[in-house]
């Protein structure tokens, strides 16, 4: 599992390499919704995975997908709601990636917890 860097700007970009692939990713805030929805390339094969991809506390994007990732965003206050205001997003809020498996395996933990 690995946390990805976030801030409460409008747009935040970085590369990274995970999984065996180079990704450029691309955060956006989307002030109706007061949330972000993100962008995903791949460096490798100089195609994007998706656009304009929603998150959602706790839910997995990108599991439709045929990729061994996902990515979480995981609330660390437990309030379990969406934001209420973009600095939210860098105080309440981590971004995961993690495999599919790990995902379902934190899934499991928590309905035996």
């Amino acid at each position: 599992m690995y946390k990805i860097k976030i801030t409460s700007n409008d747009i935040q970009e970085q590369s990274f390499t995970l999984y065996g692939m180079n990704l450029k990713l691309t955060l956006y805030y989307n002030k109706v919704l007061k949330g972000y929805q993100f962008d995903l390339f791949n460096l490798d094969t100089s195609r994007c995975i998706t656009k304009m991809k929603g998150l959602s506390v706790s839910s997995p994007s990108l599991i439709e997908f045929n990729l061994p990732f996902v990515f979480v965003l995981y609330d660390k206050s437990a309030l379990g709601i969406g934001s209420i205001s973009k600095i939210d997003f860098a105080s309440r809020f981590e971004l995961l990636i993690m495999t599919k498996d790990e995902y379902r395996e934190a899934i499991w933990q928590g309905y035996t917890a």
